[in-house]
Order: C-alpha cells, then structure tokens, then sequence
C-alpha cells in the first residue's frame, strides 16, 4: 500500500464531499421539580428543597438556550462552513539546526564529559 504525506491525506479529506450534519428533534420535556430530583438522584445529589427550585429554573434555561442552538443553520452548499479544529491557525515554526558552542556554565563545572557534566557512575 503506498504512504501518503499528512499534507496529500488532508488535501483528499478536504476534497470529500461534505456530509450534511443531522439535526437532531428532542421531544419536549416539561422541566419541574420532578425531573430536577430524578437528575439529581441519577448524578447521586442531595438537593434541598430551595437547590431543587434553583436548579429547576436553570435546567429550564439551559434547555431553552439548546433548544435555540437547534435554529442556527450548520447545513449549507458545499465548502460554506467548515468543521473547526482548532480556534487560531497554528504552523510550527521550524529553526535549522545548528552546532553552539557549550554554555557559560559548563566553564566552572569540575569534569566535563561531550558537553556536558561528568558525573559519577550510578551503577
């Protein structure tokens, strides 16, 4: 089997046809203190009645901004919207390698030994 490079590999990633990403429809829950407790019990919480009724509201919020997320558009024509890898576009930056001459502090070391500390042998 031939090798690819990392570079040809993501050129015939990038050249594949998009798939359209499915949505998907939850049913309705209706967020009250029951469920918030069947939550909790699942997780092995302990709630209080005033952490119930906190945690009921903001059960329903959070589900109420999902439901919102649901609405943006993550399907459009071929090569509109990309998936996201990474937030910035990164290239490691590469130097040349080069010889340098030993470090200042090698100079008031006892013993040095191919460029760097001579120490006693351990075993």
């Amino acid at each position: 089997m031939p090798t690819t490079s990392k570079l040809s590999m993501l050129q015939v990633m990038n050249e594949a046809p998009k798939s359209t990403v499915p949505k998907i429809v939850a049913p309705k829950i209706e967020v009250n203190e029951k469920l918030t407790r069947q939550v909790a019990h699942l997780a092995r919480l302990e709630l209080t009645d005033s952490e119930t009724t906190t945690f009921t509201s903001q059960l329903g919020q959070i589900l109420k901004y999902i439901e919102k997320l649901q609405e943006v558009p993550v399907d459009g024509p071929a090569g509109e919207i990309e998936p996201l890898t990474h937030p910035f576009e990164l290239a490691t930056p590469y130097r040349p390698d080069e010889v340098r001459a030993a470090p200042k502090v090698l100079q008031c070391a006892p013993e040095v030994l191919e460029g760097g500390y001579k120490v006693p042998q351990v075993l």
